[in-house]
């Protein structure tokens, strides 16, 4: 399962992240998926889980954000989100569109606990 390698890297980015952030710990990490993705949410949060219960010293959750897949038409020039993976324009009925969301597996957010400093 590859979402079990995007989880590990997803997890090194956000620490790396966090450090260059002032440290702390991450709470949570949000993420956005596209259908076109090729990442499948519920393995992603199963991954996710395992990977932090496994080697991450402090826990963090995981939210997913299922985008929408959107087309501009390049007849009309209209933006409209598609459904069924029917790539035609819902304005003009066009074939002739560009993806432009829905193809994505990206950090969202990042929340992190300020690091505590005693004196």
């Amino acid at each position: 399962m590859h979402e079990m390698s995007l989880v590990r890297s997803l997890i090194r980015q956000v620490d790396l992240i966090a450090a260059e952030n002032g440290g702390g710990s991450v709470r949570e990490v949000s993420v956005e998926i596209g259908p076109l993705s090729g990442v499948e949410s519920e393995l992603v949060q199963s991954a996710f889980d395992q990977v932090i219960a496994e080697s991450h010293e402090s826990p963090m959750t995981l939210t997913i954000r299922e985008t929408p897949l959107v087309v501009h038409c390049l007849q009309c020039e209209d933006d409209c989100e598609i459904d069924n993976f029917i790539f035609r324009c819902l304005r003009c009925g066009s074939g002739h569109v560009r993806v432009i969301r829905g193809d994505e597996f990206r950090i969202a957010s990042i929340t992190l606990d300020e690091r505590v400093t005693h004196a």
